[in-house]
């Protein structure tokens, strides 16, 4: 067997089916199973997945339901002979013909571990959307980047030089915390200008999406990777990854630096309103760069106000240690008594 596509989904019984056919065409062109990992969905999803010839995996347990999770069950379970996996998810629609081009490239290329293209998506709302769609229209040819966000196709032989495909404890960021392991091993990643994916996502403005992330602890999940990579080879290229949260930090420490300077040298003026005047002052520069780079002055205080946010539940983050990703995750498969006779 050549091909594993491994599938997460919860509750994505509107979604699931085209998802579904899509992954089981590009399967049966590359010699592939296809493995869907269910976060145990409360609606139809199971249930209409069971209609098709895949491998049904469920969680036993709640704690473990998140994508990471997912993914790192689906490599667990998938067939040892597979040379390449995909990860997918339930709410993507594959693009014919981008797998076989993945693989082709990987087959070219021994040194890159894994392949990805564009991710197209339906609804395009919240910030986070905007800025995946600029970074997708922009781009026109191979590029060489840091991590496969959205899916791709990995070299199972490079997974298994990283010993695992997913971080299995993180709530995110799980894409670019196996992209820092595989290039610290000398492994590169390359994105194609073909569409891979037709991605349908959340349709949420900003702050609603920022509030799910919070509330889901995704934010926070960016201090655990953090902590994950602290005194491991891959820990500068994490640091650079995550550049903005340090940045957030040490502007917030200029503003303290400058505060207390200027109480000194202005009696009439507390240190409390120094440090208002300094903290408006940074982040007004700071502001003013970014809207004249992004060209939006809306778009340059969203992305401080993503910043701060990020910066704070990162440090609650990492504050929270993780076990070990290696450990076997529990799970059933349910393929057998739900594909009808």
């Amino acid at each position: 067997m050549k091909l594993s596509i491994l599938i997460h989904a919860l509750n994505e019984e509107k979604l699931i089916a085209n998802c579904l056919e899509s992954a089981l065409e590009e399967a049966r062109k590359s010699d592939g199973e296809v493995i869907l990992v269910d976060s145990l969905s409360t609606d139809r999803t199971v249930e209409i997945a069971g209609h098709y010839p895949i491998r049904i995996i469920q969680f036993l347990n709640k704690a473990d339901c998140s994508a990471a999770s997912a993914v790192q069950a689906g490599y667990q379970y998938a067939n040892g002979e597979s040379e390449f996996l995909y990860v997918l998810d339930g709410d993507m629609v594959l693009q014919p013909g981008f797998i076989s081009a993945a693989m082709n490239y990987l087959e070219s290329n021994p040194d890159v571990a894994g392949v990805a293209g564009k991710v197209l998506d339906t609804s395009i709302k919240s910030w986070a959307d905007r800025r995946r769609a600029s970074i997708a229209k922009a781009q026109q040819q191979i590029v060489e980047v840091s991590e496969l966000g959205g899916g791709g196709l990995y070299r199972r032989s490079a997974i298994e030089s990283v010993d695992y495909l997913a971080h299995r404890w993180l709530r995110a960021c799980e894409e670019a915390e196996l992209g820092a392991r595989l290039r610290a091993k000398g492994w590169r990643l390359i994105r194609l200008p073909e569409i891979a994916v037709i991605h349908t996502g959340y349709s949420e403005s900003t702050s609603r999406m920022l509030c799910r992330l919070w509330r889901n602890r995704q934010m926070h999940a960016y201090g655990t990777y953090l902590r994950t990579a602290f005194r491991r080879p891959w820990w500068w290229l994490t640091v650079c990854q995550l550049w903005f949260l340090f940045a957030t930090v040490i502007l917030h420490v200029m503003a303290g630096i400058l505060a207390v300077l200027g109480a000194m040298q202005l009696e009439l003026i507390n240190t409390i309103t120094a440090l208002v005047v300094s903290e408006i002052l940074i982040w007004s520069g700071i502001i003013l760069v970014l809207a004249i780079r992004k060209r939006s002055i809306s778009d340059a205080i969203i992305s401080i106000y993503t910043w701060n946010c990020y910066s704070l539940a990162a440090v609650l983050g990492f504050s929270q240690s993780t076990p070990d990703p290696n450990i076997p995750i529990c799970g059933q498969e349910l393929t057998t008594s739900l594909i009808p006779e």
